[in-house]
């Protein structure tokens, strides 16, 4: 039987890069170190925030590597985000990640011949599941990016009945009240990570205690602080401190896409460097690292 064990906090970690735009293996060690010492027990390798969809499968590979590594020597339980890859690289990724001891999977549906039923979405993560059938695998619901716009109260169920495996899923969206439904939905050893930075406090009054977010390498202790502050019946301060990291997200998110400001705002915050984003995206100009350092310099988060 596949016992997934993850839960609380978890960041989906950059892919630190080099100027030249090859991967930086070496700046992982310090990397996965720093998120230990700050409270973090999981991370999230090749998501949205790790480019893992603009990179080789070559390069994705020796990243699960480094971070298997990584993890073992800090505590770190590591999730691999395979999917973003035609099927073949999907199912190939995903059996590495098992052999290689990566401890779960997260999977994107697939982006261009899109799941459009329960049926299709089901049959796709179905593949993915038993091409690791020792790992546990959870469902990457993004459908900012993915279009992919299925009910998941209703996917999930269908996948739990259909899929030994399943367990669970990253739900990326603002729709509380369908994360909620989602909630209600999971069995006893499935999990349930929302990936909205944003709604940390909310989210965590309804009861949903687990999340993946970006700014949790930038700012690990606050966001443990906001899910404390409401298990602790402290709505005040949960309410202040949420403030406080949104105030932090809107500090970098005039300047442009997502993953070039974060980027940009782990150096400033962290010193940890992580360089420019994967191609196609573009790095931040001087100026505009300057003005995001000077708003979270007013915010005291620097």
């Amino acid at each position: 039987m596949v016992v997934f064990t993850a839960s609380g906090l978890m960041p989906p970690v950059f892919t630190p890069l080099n100027d030249d735009l090859t991967v930086n293996y070496g700046a992982i060690p310090a990397y996965a170190k720093y998120l230990a010492e700050n409270g973090i027990k999981s991370v999230l390798v090749g998501g949205t925030t790790g480019e893992n969809m603009s990179l080789s499968v070559a390069e994705r590979k020796k990243l699960v590597d480094a971070w298997v590594t990584a993890g073992r020597t800090n505590g770190l339980h590591v999730m691999v985000q395979v999917g973003g890859a035609p099927l073949a690289d999907v199912l190939d990724l995903a059996q590495y990640c098992e052999k290689a001891g990566a401890d779960s999977l997260l999977t994107l549906p697939e982006l261009y011949f899109k799941p459009q039923t329960v049926p299709e979405l089901v049959f796709y993560v179905e593949q993915v599941a038993k091409a690791a059938p020792n790992l546990p695998v959870l469902y990457y619901h993004i459908p900012s990016m993915s279009k992919v716009e299925i009910n998941m109260p209703a996917f999930v169920t269908a996948a739990t009945e259909r899929i030994p495996n399943f367990k669970g899923l990253k739900f990326t969206s603002n729709d509380l009240s369908e994360a909620a439904q989602v909630l209600r939905s999971l069995k006893k050893g499935q999990e349930m990570f929302l990936g909205a930075d944003t709604l940390l406090a909310p989210a965590a009054l309804l009861g949903i205690k687990s999340s993946i977010g970006t700014t949790f390498s930038l700012f690990p202790r606050l966001a443990q602080e906001i899910v404390q502050a409401v298990e602790n019946n402290q709505v005040v301060k949960a309410k202040e401190l949420q403030e406080k990291l949104c105030l932090a997200i809107e500090a970098h998110t005039p300047e442009g896409p997502w993953v070039p400001i974060m980027k940009a705002g782990m150096e400033i915050v962290t010193g940890i460097k992580v360089g420019p984003p994967s191609l196609p995206q573009r790095p931040l100009s001087n100026e505009a690292r300057e003005r995001i350092a000077n708003k979270l310099k007013k915010l005291s988060l620097t």
